[in-house]
C-alpha cells in the first residue's frame, strides 16, 4: 500500500527514524499487571548519537520520553491523555521551542501494528504545539490533536486527545516522545529519572510511574547503524542493492568488528556483502553467496570516533514481504538496523467470456463480445493494479457503438466509457491489490452490424482466430500501463471467432 509523502522531516522527526541499538533502556507499565499491548507505557530514551535532537545539528545529551497509548484503553471511543511533569533539576530540563510555552519539543506518532512478523507502520506524524494533529492520509479523518500545552524548562503539562474510532479493527497505538535538554551529560555514564503524573480522561485513576533513562558512559563501544537503498540501472526485477553505514559513537576507536547482513523475513538471499576499510588501515573485505546471510571481519581496521564504515549488500530472489537486518558486532554487542524491501508481483490475464459469436447473414443488427481483464497479486506483498487502454478491432462492416464494464473500481463511471475517436478507451483501473488477492473485470462491447457490407473474404477472416494474425477474428487489445504496485507494463490480444448463421 502506498501512502502519500509527508512534508519533510524536522530535524527532530529525522533523530526519531533513525535506526538505533541502545544496549540500555528502561520502560514502566503505569498501571500493573499491564503489557505494552493493553496499557499505557512510559519509556526513557537516551540517543548517544545521530543528527538533528531538538532542532540542533547533533544529538549529543539527547534524552527524551515516551508515552506510549494504545488502543486498548480507548476501544471504539476518544480519550484524552494529560501528562504532567516537572524536570529534575541538575539532571535535565524540558525542550520548550516556542517562547509562549504552546509547544514541547518532541512528536506525536500514529502506528498500526499489522502482526505477522511485520514492525509496527508509522501511519502519521506531527510535532507537538498548541495546533498540531494528526489526520488519516488516506481518509483524511483526524486521529488526534493537542488540546492543551504548557511547556517551560521546569515543568510541562500536555493533554491530548486521541481517537481509536477509525483504527480500532487493528491493533494501533500513539506514541508521544516529549524532548528535554540535558544538564552536562559529561563522559562518564549516568541514570536519569521521570516521575509523571498521566490522567486518562474515561478512567478514575491518577497514575503516576517512575523511568529510568541509562546514559551509556562516552567510552563505551556504541555505533549508529543505517541503510539506505540504491537504485542500480539495468539489474535484473528480482535484484536488490543497498548500503549500510555504521557510525562509531564512542570515543574509543573501533576494532575487532564483525559486520553482518542475514534475512530476517521473506524469499531474498545475500548475494554479496563488501566493505572498503583502506580509509582505517584496513582492507577491502567481501563475502559472496547467494546466502541467507554473510559476514566480513574488521581485521586490522580502526575507526575513530564520528567516522562512517559505508558496505554494499546486493541481493537476489527479492519477491514479496522482505526484511535483512544489516548489522555490526563489537565484543558481546551488536548495533543494527533493518532493510526493507516489498516487491509485489501482479499478473495479467484475459480472456473472452463467448468461444464464438453468430452473426446473421444478412441486415443491420447489433452483437455483443464480452472479455475478462484479471489482476492477480502472486505474492505476500500489497501491490497494485493497473490503468488499461482498450483498443478493438473495427472489421469493414463493423460500427462499435458502445463499451461497458464491471467490477471495474467505483470512480470507474457511466462517463469513463467515452469512445476516441479510432474506437480506443482509456481507464482508470488502477487500484490497491492486497497481498495473494485479485480482482476481475469484466467489458462488454457492442457492435452494429451491416451484414451487406462485409465482404465474403471479411467472413472468412472473421471465421477463425490466429494469434500470429491479428486480421483474423474479432479482437480487442488490452494495453497495460503498469504500476509502482507490480503490474509491469505489456499488451495482450483477445480474439472472439465470429461466425454467419446458417454456415
Amino acid at each position: 500500500m502506498h501512502f502519500p509523502s509527508s512534508p519533510p522531516s524536522l530535524p527532530w522527526r529525522r533523530l526519531l527514524r533513525i535506526a538505533l541499538a541502545l544496549p540500555l533502556l528502561a520502560a514502566a507499565a503505569v498501571a500493573a499487571p499491564a503489557s505494552a499491548d493493553t496499557d499505557i507505557t512510559v519509556e526513557g530514551l537516551y540517543h548517544t548519537a545521530g543528527a538533528g535532537c531538538h532542532g540542533s545539528d547533533n544529538a549529543e545529551g539527547c534524552l527524551s520520553w515516551k508515552v506510549r497509548i494504545p488502543s486498548a484503553i480507548a476501544p471504539k471511543s476518544a480519550t484524552d491523555v494529560t501528562i504532567e511533569a516537572d524536570s529534575v533539576p541538575g539532571q535535565w530540563t524540558w525542550t520548550c521551542p516556542s517562547q509562549n510555552g504552546d509547544e514541547v519539543a518532541g512528536t506525536s506518532s500514529f502506528y498500526i501494528d499489522n502482526g505477522d512478523g511485520e514492525p509496527p507502520a508509522l501511519i502519521v506524524d506531527s510535532e507537538l504545539s498548541s495546533i498540531s494533529e494528526l489526520y488519516n492520509p488516506l481518509l483524511g479523518e483526524p486521529i488526534g490533536s493537542v488540546k492543551a500545552v504548557s511547556c517551560t524548562p521546569e515543568h510541562l503539562k500536555l493533554t491530548y486527545e486521541i481517537s481509536f474510532y477509525l483504527q480500532w479493527d487493528k491493533s494501533s497505538y500513539l506514541d508521544l516522545d516529549l524532548g528535554t535538554t540535558v544538564a552536562a551529560p559529561g563522559a562518564d555514564a549516568r541514570s536519569y529519572r521521570f516521575t509523571p503524573t498521566v490522567e486518562v480522561s474515561t478512567r478514575n485513576a491518577i497514575l503516576q510511574p517512575t523511568v529510568t533513562a541509562n546514559k551509556p558512559a562516552a567510552s563505551e563501544a556504541h555505533a549508529t547503524v543505517s541503510t539506505q537503498d540504491v537504485r542500480v540501472d539495468g539489474a535484473a526485477k528480482d535484484a536488490s542493492r543497498f548500503t549500510m553505514t555504521a557510525r562509531n559513537d564512542s570515543t574509543t576507536p573501533l576494532s575487532h568488528f564483525t559486520i553482518s547482513a542475514g534475512k530476517s523475513k521473506g524469499q531474498a538471499q545475500v548475494g554479496a556483502l563488501t566493505c572498503d576499510l583502506t580509509a582505517f588501515g584496513g582492507k577491502v573485505v567481501s563475502a559472496t553467496g547467494p546466502a541467507e546471510s554473510l559476514s566480513v571481519s574488521s581485521g586490522t581496521a580502526k575507526v575513530p570516533q564520528g567516522k562512517d564504515v559505508t558496505c554494499q549488500v546486493d541481493l537476489t530472489g527479492v519477491v514479496g514481504r522482505n526484511r535483512v537486518k544489516a548489522s555490526l558486532t563489537t565484543g558481546n554487542q551488536t548495533f543494527s538496523s533493518d532493510y526493507v524491501n516489498h516487491r509485489p508481483v501482479i499478473e495479467v490475464e484475459t480472456h473472452p467470456t463467448d468461444l464464438l459469436v453468430e452473426a446473421e447473414p444478412t441486415g443491420t443488427y447489433e452483437v455483443e463480445v464480452g472479455y475478462t481483464v484479471t489482476f492477480t497479486n502472486t505474492t505476500d506483498a500489497n501491490g497494485s493494479s493497473s490503468d488499461i487502454v482498450l483498443r478493438p478491432g473495427i472489421p469493414a462492416g463493423f460500427t462499435l457503438k458502445s463499451v461497458t464494464g464491471t467490477g471495474t473500481p467505483w470512480w470507474v463511471g457511466p462517463d469513463s466509457y467515452a469512445l476516441q475517436d479510432d474506437g480506443s478507451l482509456s481507464l482508470r483501473t488502477g487500484d490497491s491489490l492486497n497481498a495473494h488477492s485479485s480482482t476481475t473485470m469484466t467489458f462488454t462491447s457492442t457492435y452494429q452490424v451491416n451484414a451487406e457490407a462485409v465482404t465474403a473474404e471479411t467472413w472468412k477472416s472473421l471465421g477463425t482466430c490466429d494469434p500470429q494474425d491479428p486480421s483474423r477474428g474479432l479482437t480487442m487489445q488490452i494495453d497495460v500501463a503498469g504500476s509502482y504496485g507490480g503490474t509491469e507494463a505489456g499488451s495482450q490480444t483477445i480474439c472472439t471467432p465470429v461466425t454467419r448463421s446458417g454456415n
